[in-house]
């Protein structure tokens, strides 16, 4: 088995990034800094005196000199990754760059560093910048009398070997030496069309925009595709219809146009009315070259809004805007940014066979970044850096006291604030499998080694393996007890609701899976320790009235029915139940959460229904569901469910007892008139139903129910 390894950096405490231009900065020298300080109001000019080398978590390194020719090596951290941008496209040997501010610390290997946080703090001086000390300036430059078409003949060459950054940096230089509307236009689109492959579709629009504004119309062919193509990536999907189509008007020969017109129309299809194929997206989830697995669809969140949280001190919440049935569609929605660390691996694993995997750690306030959240920080920062209302959306989530930078760019350079957005990513962002339905399907199966009921559902690994921030569900609130499920399929996020809601109702998850036997006080030490905020879910309600003593108990009881027969197991279940528990609050509708006995019943009705007691093993599974706060009603001849309550994994599975249970009752082929046969016929077609429930709300979607239970087919 391959070794899996992860390196570790440490984040120094949080400081803001530099605010001020260069031009009032005052210049300092290495000899005049000191260790572990940010040089306020100070800036040091420096030249690179090695290539760059990549460190294992995140940061491009290289040694510099500064003008008195003392040595240093420099940390230029959350820089984008070597396969996007190579760390020699990011800095080179004999390029002159300068630090704001700059920060002089002892790394953790123990050597002096001038570290590099912020993007915005490191400024790259370009050849024949007044502003390059005269000592390191170039008598030769690289591209000097090269004309604009000729760079751009580079920039091309760049693009067949698919070097997008060198190509981006080149039609870059053939733009600045372009002397004619023509070489200016050319070099734009070619750049466009770099920065959609660099994943940067704001420059891209940008590009093809100016491009269209050249030349004197917007209706040049290559110029309309990039704007139709910017737009795609951007979600504007009716604006990308839009463009595709007065393409295809004015230049039907187009073959690439159909193929784009084809996927503007599914998304708004998808967008407006939440139809999806899942099985295709499923396939594009487990494809072997998704790295990470991107789905291309579009959000649907029509019926959902962002509005005011009706609990004092939530801030924003997620609402519903129309009636829902349990198991309905309430949200689709792609990632904004998604980070997986455990690329072409198992959710076992934190990184792919050999690879490595990183931690950042915040001694400071003791938290950390690991695995897929590392990838998905560096995404973020850069996908920020080249699109300001990517900034403004980011910004805009909770991120408690930390204070939003107060300007947005500076000597052209965004201002990004790395810390700040480390601290909204462990607010807001999710842990996810790669799919939901995959990480169910190793749970339910028998065969397979996983967790039990009294611990988590996912290993340490598999939590950190992958990590996304998605806009709009990170607005929904926490209640251990939850009104609505989330689930995934790749970097899409699937919010279906948990049982029936009226339009205007708060959605509500658990930001934390429920565990059995915790007190009221664990639980909340959890959520106050890490999110702020306490629970008073009826779920946390239970867990207030119980006392120590219950507690105890409970866990004694528990421990004795392992040991136990069916029979006497279940008078232990009994006598936990009775003893244990607090009575049912008089205003809870029937609905009493029993949190650590559902699993106990399931069980149970398994075993009675494999000795041939169908009946018995219904009423052990309506206790089951009953402890996780169903509503349900369930005999020999009819089965019902009034209320929702806590969908655990195994509820679909339960579901699947009862239908077979029920298929038991029916008498043989030939006697189906009969009335009790015809009832437990129904049973079973409702048990089967809400299964298909069940399941959806645990994977997101129905279409492969027969696939996970082909005892349903």
């Amino acid at each position: 088995m391959a070794k899996t390894t992860t390196n570790t950096s440490y984040l120094p405490p949080a400081y803001p990034p530099c605010t001020q231009p260069l031009s009032e900065l005052e210049p300092i020298t290495i000899a005049e800094m000191k260790l572990e300080t940010r040089h306020r109001g100070k800036r040091v000019t420096l030249r690179v005196l090695t290539g760059p080398a990549r460190e294992p978590v995140m940061a491009v390194v290289a040694i510099v000199e500064d003008e008195k020719g003392e040595a240093l090596v420099l940390q230029l951290f959350f820089q984008p990754p070597e396969g996007v941008v190579p760390a020699d496209e990011i800095v080179q040997s004999d390029d002159v760059v300068v630090l704001k501010q700059p920060f002089c610390k002892i790394a953790a290997d123990g050597t002096y560093t001038l570290r590099v946080d912020h993007p915005g703090d490191f400024v790259k001086l370009e050849n024949g910048d007044e502003r390059i000390p005269r000592l390191w300036r170039r008598e030769w430059l690289p591209m000097h009398g090269l004309s604009s078409g000729e760079i751009r003949g580079l920039g091309n060459n760049a693009v067949e070997e698919e070097q997008w950054a060198k190509a981006q940096r080149l039609y870059t230089s053939a733009i600045d030496a372009a002397t004619t509307p023509g070489d200016r236009s050319a070099a734009l689109l070619n750049r466009s069309y770099a920065n959609l492959q660099l994943g940067r579709p704001a420059k891209a629009l940008s590009d093809a925009r100016a491009a269209a504004a050249v030349e004197g119309s917007s209706l040049t062919e290559k110029a309309l595709f990039r704007k139709g193509r910017a737009l795609y990536e951007l979600g504007d999907f009716a604006g990308a219809l839009v463009t595709l189509e007065r393409l295809a008007t004015f230049y039907p020969e187009n073959a690439a146009t159909r193929h784009e017109l084809g996927r503007a129309t599914m998304r708004l299809r998808e967008q407006k009315t939440g139809r999806y194929s899942f099985r295709r997206m499923y396939a594009q989830a487990v494809r072997g070259d998704a790295d990470p697995p991107l789905i291309d669809c579009a959000t649907f969140s029509s019926r959902v809004e962002v509005r005011p949280s009706s609990a004092p001190g939530r801030g924003n919440g997620l609402f519903t805007t129309v009636p829902v049935a349990a198991g309905d569609l309430l949200l689709v929605e792609k990632a904004f940014g998604y980070g997986c660390a455990a690329a072409g691996g198992s959710e076992d694993t934190v990184a792919s066979p050999g690879a490595d995997s990183g931690a950042l750690i915040d001694l400071a306030n003791r938290k950390g970044v690991v695995g897929g959240q590392v990838r998905l920080l560096t995404h973020l920062i850069q996908k920020m850096c080249h699109d300001p209302k990517a900034r403004e959306l980011v910004y805009g989530l909770y991120h408690g006291e930390h204070e939003v930078p107060s300007v947005g760019d500076v000597d052209r350079q965004p201002v990004i604030d790395s810390f700040l957005v480390a601290n909204i990513i462990s607010l807001n962002a999710f842990g996810a499998p790669p799919t939901s339905r995959d990480a169910l399907s190793r749970r339910i199966n028998p065969d397979s080694q996983h967790d039990t009921p009294d611990t988590p559902t996912t290993t340490t690994a598999s939590r950190f393996a992958t990590s996304g921030l998605w806009l709009l569900a990170s607005r929904i609130n926490h209640s251990c007890y939850g009104n609505c499920r989330r689930s995934f399929i790749g970097d899409v996020q699937i919010v279906r609701a948990a049982r029936d809601l009226p339009a205007g109702t708060e959605l509500v998850f658990g930001y934390r899976a429920a565990q059995h036997n915790e007190s009221h006080a664990e639980v909340q030490a959890a959520l106050r320790g890490y999110w702020g905020f306490e629970c008073g879910c009826e779920l946390c309600g239970v867990r207030l009235a119980t006392t120590g003593e219950m507690l105890a108990r409970r866990k004694v009881l528990k421990k004795e029915k392992k040991r136990m027969d069916v029979d006497a197991a279940l008078r232990i279940l009994e006598e936990i139940e009775e003893a244990t528990y607090p009575p049912a609050s008089p205003d809870a509708e029937g609905v009493s959460i029993r949190i650590e006995l559902w699993d106990a019943y399931f069980a149970l009705g398994a075993e009675m229904l494999g000795r041939g007691e169908p009946t018995g093993c219904i009423r052990m599974i309506v206790r089951g569901l009953k402890a996780l706060g169903f509503n349900v009603t369930a005999t020999a001849a009819a089965a019902t469910v009034s209320h929702w309550g806590y969908t655990t994994d195994l509820v679909p599975l339960a579901f699947l007892q009862l239908f077979t249970a029920y298929k038991t009752l029916t008498t043989p082929a030939g006697a189906a008139r009969e009335p009790e046969a015809c009832a437990a016929a129904a049973a079973a077609a409702n048990a089967k139903k809400y299964a298909g429930v069940a399941y959806s709300i645990l994977v997101g979607e129905s279409e492969t129910l027969n696939d996970e239970f082909p005892q349903f087919a």
